[in-house]
């Protein structure tokens, strides 16, 4: 799937929580949540199966264990330890392209929503579509904005 760099910033009346998440309850097609934090979340394509972490962890401690008590018949079987690297592999190599977003509260009260990461077309779409929908800050006068300067 091509994608293409994404960044865009805005500042919104909204609070940060409703602004995650109304993204994190989006359809996008192919699109999920992968990661969820206080201020941010991670958009990235679903995946096909089910190979995370856990079951490559899981394979290397087995293949560990293989192995050593493949020892006790001969020490020569030690020499088939690095095996164990091989069930990482598949999640060193996965380079699926993620999305991440942000929303944390700016000096004046407002949000300040961030996105940048890798976007399909679609996605770059429908992120644009949501981000145009979101009511825009009330734009701060020139008294307002040197009272925050000063105060900083």
């Amino acid at each position: 799937m091509p994608t293409n760099s994404y960044q865009f910033s805005l500042r919104t009346s909204r609070r940060p929580g409703e602004v995650l998440d109304d993204v994190a309850a989006r359809p996008l097609p192919g699109i999920a949540v992968s990661e969820r934090g206080t201020h941010y979340l991670v958009l990235r394509p679903r995946r096909r199966y089910r190979y995370g972490a856990d079951i490559a962890v899981g394979a290397a401690i087995v293949t560990v264990l293989a192995v050593l008590i493949a020892t006790a018949v001969s020490p020569v079987f030690i020499v088939l330890l690095p095996l164990a690297v091989l069930p990482g592999i598949p999640l060193l190599l996965d380079r699926r392209p993620d999305l991440a977003v942000s929303a944390v509260v700016d000096d004046d009260g407002s949000t300040r929503v961030t996105v940048h990461g890798e976007a399909s077309a679609e996605l770059a779409a429908a992120v644009d579509a949501f981000l145009g929908g979101l009511p825009e800050a009330p734009a701060q006068s020139d008294d307002e904005a040197d009272a925050v300067a000063s105060a900083g």
